[in-house]
């Protein structure tokens, strides 16, 4: 699908509606072009049908978990199959880092994110600066 427009196109995929609008309303004020979705099936399917430059996911879906999400978005056949995905949650621990890093996320934020520290994350890997080893992770700042 062609994508409108110049600016970077973030899916954001938050089930809960006002932390998924909060999310968008910021991405906008960054100049983002911001698509959303409330479920990982959503979000398959919207990334199937546009041509996104990066994803933002949370962790627990109420459908599957973000790591799901993130392995389902790398099974796709086209651009999508290699957009830069950030897993943003409040799980904190270990396992969950382990297992965003094994579905293939490319950064990991713990919520609430500092909104500063996430644009450079989001524009580090939108200019694809990052090695194939480097998982960027950020902690509340």
């Amino acid at each position: 699908m062609q994508r409108t427009g110049t600016r970077p196109v973030v899916l954001v995929v938050e089930d809960y509606s006002d932390s998924r609008q909060m999310l968008k309303l910021l991405l906008e004020g960054m100049d983002y072009r911001v698509l959303a979705a409330a479920t990982g099936k959503e979000a398959v399917t919207i990334a199937a049908n546009n041509d996104i430059d990066l994803v933002l996911t949370d962790f627990n879906l109420p459908d599957f978990t973000g790591a799901t999400v993130v392995r389902r978005l790398r099974q796709l056949n086209g651009h999508s199959k290699h957009v830069p995905i950030i897993m943003l949650t409040a799980f904190e621990g270990y396992e969950y880092r382990k297992l965003a890093t094994e579905a293939g996320c490319d950064a990991f934020i713990v919520k609430p994110p500092h909104f500063d520290r996430l644009k450079e994350i989001i524009d580090r890997l939108l200019r694809n600066t990052r090695t194939e080893s480097e998982i960027l992770i950020s902690r509340h700042g």
